[in-house]
């Protein structure tokens, strides 16, 4: 498809995003990914494809630049996953919104991952599956323009009577290698991680506490009764919450209570 005719990107909307992500699975099924990058014959046909299903005409430039984008917020994305305190098991990452600013600088669309794992996840693990960083390696990162979710760059459009030789070429714009980025995150990554570490322990010991009190009340220690008090003071410790656990009755439980209240002479 010419450069000379091509239509702004906008990647804020999600349809056009997932109809990316389809057409560059389809041709790395074809075989047109090549050591981690895709073919421009494959980038051509996604450029005509990705014409045909949502009526905007993208170049090589623009598409390659979305596939460079969506590459670093997956490896960004790996990266929080792998390091202590900030992944969670459902996707999500644990930070303060300090960390957030700082690591997200330039990489706005980074900041949807507070709420979640990216979007088209199946597709994108596809998409750089053996090509992707787990932040215990660095890698050379293709070139590419930091294109906004919504612009033109990449986009040569004809002007009558001018050459405009002068212009900067879009690749040599905004060049900022993973390899940079991932090393400032490495270095500031122990503090940012104490605090994470603290959410998540909280979290998570909160979410124990609440569902061992909760099969107190079920297996017959109402609010307000001497096993329930009981087991308020045992289950400060998770030691005691994981015995408690592992009783498959009600009547199991109740009576590991009531020995509980006699040892500590409740009765």
């Amino acid at each position: 498809m010419g450069d000379e005719h091509c239509d702004k990107a906008n990647w804020t909307y999600a349809q056009n995003n997932t109809t990316f992500c389809e057409l560059c699975v389809e041709q790395i099924r074809e075989g047109n990914r090549v050591n981690g990058h895709m073919a421009g014959r494959g980038f051509k046909i996604i450029a005509e494809k990705f014409y045909l299903s949502t009526g905007l005409r993208h170049n090589r430039i623009q598409l390659k630049n979305r596939w460079g984008q969506l590459k670093g917020l997956y490896n960004f994305w790996l990266w929080c996953n792998k390091q202590t305190g900030l992944g969670r098991a459902n996707g999500t990452v644990v930070a303060d919104e300090e960390w957030w600013k700082k690591h997200t600088k330039g990489h706005s669309e980074w900041k949807k991952l507070k709420f979640g794992p990216p979007e088209n996840l199946e597709h994108l693990e596809q998409m750089f599956e053996h090509t992707a960083i787990d932040g215990s390696s660095s890698y050379e990162e293709e070139p590419m323009n930091e294109e906004p979710m919504e612009g033109d760059q990449g986009c040569r459009r004809k002007r009558p009577n001018s050459s405009n030789t002068g212009a900067t070429s879009p690749l040599k714009k905004g060049k900022a290698p993973m390899v940079k980025v991932m090393k400032g995150i490495w270095g500031t990554m122990q503090s940012n991680s104490a605090f994470a570490k603290k959410v998540m322990q909280g979290e998570v010991r909160a979410e124990s506490i609440k569902k061992a009190m909760k099969l107190v009340v079920d297996c017959g220690a109402p609010e307000g009764s001497i096993e329930h008090y009981m087991a308020t003071k045992l289950f400060i410790k998770a030691e005691n919450r994981d015995i408690f656990f592992t009783f498959e009755t009600n009547e199991g439980r109740l009576s590991w209570l009531k020995r509980n209240c006699q040892e500590y002479r409740l009765y």
